[in-house]
């Protein structure tokens, strides 16, 4: 069994004043600092407005968001070796606390119900020292996995993402079966370039299903219109075989940074029922995706 060796450090860059010397820092000083200024990292909230209820059913809220309440910019490192031997894996912890507006009154005004939200984010990566000299002492980031986004409260969770596949056109660009798997950041990592047209497909598990639906799933990425877009397994909006158990969205990539981060969000029809019940269930997979 692997000793997980846990840290949490602060970004220290001044020191009375001053710059603090490099050498002054230790390996796990030089790696918190490098994963803390990598974009490649990054695990987003996911916040902002979905699509709205449109009489796909009567459990679709007619309003709804995500509004991020804290998101602090210090995080947790968990180095899973000693960093000496020049190559170390690390499991990065993000908390995630924001509000879910819901508006299940389908009356044309907005006056919706407030869940909280307490989740935590994972993602795994692997870094290894070239040199002694170099910035954030010759440390850089090699591989990362996919960041996975799982309830941190005392409601269980029973909803899960299964798997994730992206298609550039009818081409496999990417795919994963496990968060836990690791990709290699030059040569790993989905490339998309703007206006080209992107197929999401997903798998899920439903651990303890009450509701027809079961619940939605979104697609989250470089999408037009909104942050995220409702996923189906209806032979819609790209889906190829109705009913097969895989969801799926498809659209034209939008410019919108230099990294783009492609996520699904299923959310359990519970959730969506009422705008007062403290009942909000939710997970995620998302992953960078690089420009080309």
């Amino acid at each position: 069994m692997t000793k997980l060796l846990g840290i949490t450090v602060a970004l220290v860059v001044l020191v009375g004043g001053c710059v603090q010397d490099a050498t002054e820092l230790s390996d796990s000083d030089h790696i918190y600092n490098l994963l803390a200024s990598n974009g490649t990292v990054e695990m987003r909230p996911l916040e902002g407005q979905g699509e709205d209820g449109d009489g796909k059913d009567g459990t679709h809220p007619e309003f709804w968001f995500r509004q991020l309440a804290n998101e602090s910019a210090a995080f947790e490192v968990i180095l899973e070796n000693d960093p000496s031997t020049g190559i170390c894996t690390v499991t990065v912890v993000r908390n995630l606390y924001a509000d879910f507006y819901i508006d299940v009154v389908h009356d044309g005004e907005f006056n919706p119900g407030i869940k909280p939200i307490s989740d935590i984010r994972t993602r795994r990566a692997v870094v290894e020292r070239y040199d002694d000299v170099s910035i954030h002492g010759g440390w850089v980031l090699t591989h990362i996995t996919p960041a996975e986004y799982s309830l941190n409260s005392d409601i269980p969770q029973e909803v899960f993402i299964q798997s994730m596949k992206i298609y550039k056109g009818d081409d496999l660009a990417w795919e994963c079966d496990s968060p836990d798997t690791f990709y290699d950041i030059e040569t790993g990592l989905p490339v998309i370039e703007s206006g080209e047209l992107i197929r999401l497909e997903v798998e899920v598990l439903h651990t303890n299903p009450q509701y027809d639906p079961e619940f939605y799933l979104y697609a989250h990425g470089p999408c037009p219109s909104w942050p995220r877009h409702f996923m189906n397994d209806e032979g819609l909006w790209g889906d190829r075989v109705a009913s097969d158990g895989i969801y799926s969205y498809e659209w034209y990539a939008e410019a919108s940074s230099d990294h783009w981060f492609i996520a699904a969000d299923i959310i359990d029809a519970d959730t969506m029922l009422d705008q007062e019940e403290d009942d909000y269930d939710s997970g995620a997979w998302g992953m960078i995706a690089l420009k080309e």
